[in-house]
């Protein structure tokens, strides 16, 4: 088992660096396996069934790749494929270079590897949503893409050994579908509760893959007369900063954060750290003529709760970039 698959291609979104190194991403050369979530989401839709999807580094993690021949099996495939839509994502040093354009290749091998980087981008988004931290790692996730479970797994299980563990987490899956069946009726509030029950039983980490049900439930109570929207709020704010993140547009995180920090249904000290992170944001991705501005965010965080625990450090940081501008960016 490989453990820390992504430590050199893909890291936090929320660390200090702005700019992602994109993830190896190939699908497994399989025709039962999608090359990509959209793909493995396509085909859910019209099949309603719900969704595996298989992370390894075949040829780098030897685990990976006997884990893999056991998956390929007739006798595994004939099993799952009746209730799975299956994603295989291979982010091995092999599928990277299967990625890369040559000029001296042929036409159709250029495409070729223009879709495989398409790809790639894909996967690696999702990767870095996913952060597994060891390879082989399969997901259960439903038709509609939300996460379910990390399948316990030690990589060597056999057949029937798979199935012992798929079957385990067959219950939480039921749960979440009989979840998503109480979201699509009764009125807007009723709707509401319904996700909620979702969004309190997917774990934090994995939230970002129930972004349209945070969507839903921020459009059906506008009023927040549910009491639980401040939450919704500080997700959705998440999720759009980190696919800023990704996409190397700070300005667009800043944004997120920004209007967050004018969100009424947050809480003051939720408001306060908006506007921190949107000083945060600025200031790792610029350079000293953006003082004022960070300044400016900085106030705006202090202002929002000028009595709670971090307003001390917000002041000590505001002196430090009032000197730093003062002396031309220049402090001891």
């Amino acid at each position: 088992m490989k453990k820390n698959i992504l430590k050199r291609l893909v890291r936090s979104l929320f660390m200090s660096a702005l700019v992602f190194a994109a993830a190896p991403a190939f699908a497994l050369d399989n025709a039962d396996f999608h090359p990509d979530m959209d793909s493995g989401l396509a085909a859910a839709k019209k099949s309603s069934k719900n969704i595996l999807i298989f992370i390894t580094q075949e040829g780098e993690d030897e685990l990976s790749s006997s884990f893999m021949k056991t998956v390929t099996s007739d006798q595994l495939l004939s099993q799952i494929t009746p209730s799975y839509e299956l994603v295989g994502m291979d982010f091995s040093q092999k599928a990277f270079e299967k990625t890369v354009v040559h000029d001296v290749d042929s036409p159709e091998n250029q495409q070729a590897a223009k879709d495989a980087a398409d790809k790639m981008q894909k996967n690696s988004r999702f990767a870095a949503l996913i952060n597994p931290e060891f390879t082989p790692a399969v997901y259960l996730f439903t038709g509609e893409g939300y996460y379910v479970s990390h399948l316990v797994l030690k990589g060597s299980e056999d057949a029937a050994g798979f199935m012992t563990a798929l079957k385990a987490d067959e219950e939480k899956l039921t749960a979440i579908r009989q979840m998503i069946d109480r979201t699509k009726t009764g009125k807007p509030l009723e709707k509401v509760a319904a996700i909620d029950e979702i969004f309190e039983a997917t774990q934090p980490e994995y939230r970002f893959f129930i972004i349209d049900l945070v969507n839903t439930a921020l459009n059906l109570d506008k009023k927040n007369k549910s009491g639980y929207m401040n939450k919704y709020v500080i997700t959705k704010t998440e999720y759009d900063a980190m696919i800023a993140f990704y996409d190397n547009d700070p300005k667009a995180a800043m944004a997120a954060y920004e209007a967050a920090g004018q969100n009424k249904m947050l809480t003051k000290d939720e408001r306060q750290q908006a506007y921190y992170m949107a000083a945060l944001v600025l200031v790792k991705s610029s350079g000293p003529e953006t003082i004022p501005q960070v300044l400016d965010y900085l106030q705006k965080s202090l202002d929002a709760a000028p009595a709670s625990k971090n307003a001390p450090q917000i002041k000590e940081n505001m002196e430090y970039f009032k000197n730093y501008k003062a002396e031309g960016g220049k402090t001891e």
